[in-house]
């Protein structure tokens, strides 16, 4: 439900800050100055220089928001890490954008070392998101086991059995239509999970006509293909738990150093700036 409102709330603000400049977006840059929107949206105008402010803004709150509520343990009490993730994201994409809307195109120098890190940055978020969300967790949001995962499998398999009198044999003949393949290394591991997310459907459809075959009511096929689906699931995320552990931790190698440097030269972008005299509103 979070996700949903601040996927809402994102275009709510980025489609109001694109839309009435994107005809001076698409002027050629030595055009620029001659069009009568030039005095607001320019780098250096009221708005243009006004999304730079809020972006970076934007982006200091949801860094710093987030690396305390991961670090300072006293915070754990302001609730789950899994919501601080969401914000964190949204406010680090958001801001990214209307620091685009900023250089209006233009970039080059310093500037565009910031832009060009910045970019790497979220694009880095965004891969570091989709690995953390498909590595099993507790409710509290440490990383689970894999013999915890194993005993969830477990208990899965022999409620399976039980709640709809499947046999073994039966029961291992329809979760090979949901199980994934064992992954060779972190790269195999990501094709592995790219591969389930993209043909879940086509899985979805293969298993429903296994499980027309078993003679099961229509009701208990549906309740059936769920439970199956989701012990799929389950296996896919012991078979890429290594792996996946493995890649967040090259993840979080190239992810901080790059947001610090970005961090850095924007400091220095803003210090310029301020030097020189503009100040926006201020």
């Amino acid at each position: 439900m979070l996700r949903v409102l601040l996927t809402a709330l994102w275009f709510a603000v980025a489609v109001p800050a694109l839309v009435p400049g994107l005809d001076y977006y698409l002027t050629p840059l030595q055009e620029r100055p001659f069009v009568e929107t030039h005095e607001l949206f320019a780098s250096s105008a009221l708005l243009g220089h006004g999304y730079g402010v809020v972006g970076t803004l934007l982006i200091l709150v949801g860094v710093v928001s987030y690396s305390l509520r991961k670090r300072v343990r006293a915070l754990s009490r302001l609730g789950k890490l899994k919501p601080w993730l969401e914000v964190h994201i949204f406010l680090c994409t958001l801001g990214p954008f209307l620091v685009l809307l900023h250089t209006t195109g233009r970039i080059g120098g310093i500037v565009s070392i910031a832009f060009w890190s910045m970019t790497l940055v979220v694009a880095s978020g965004v891969f570091g998101r989709y690995v953390y969300a498909r590595i099993p967790k507790t409710l509290q949001g440490a990383f689970l086991s894999r013999e915890a995962l194993e005993r969830e499998h477990r208990g899965s398999v022999a409620a399976l059995r039980n709640r709809f009198g499947l046999d073994e044999a039966s029961v291992e003949h329809l979760l090979r239509k949901v199980r994934p393949a064992s992954p060779g290394g972190p790269v195999h591991a990501l094709l592995l999970a790219l591969r389930w997310d993209l043909r879940r459907g086509g899985a979805r459809r293969e298993l429903a006509l296994a499980l027309a075959e078993t003679g099961a009511s229509a009701l208990d096929r549906s309740e059936l293909a769920g439970l199956l689906h989701e012990e799929g699931r389950r296996e896919l995320q012991m078979a890429l738990l290594q792996p996946f552990q493995r890649l967040f931790r090259y993840w979080h190698v190239f992810h901080l150093p790059l947001a610090m440097v970005m961090a850095l030269i924007l400091a220095v972008h803003v210090t310029v700036v301020v030097l020189f005299g503009y100040a926006w509103i201020f």
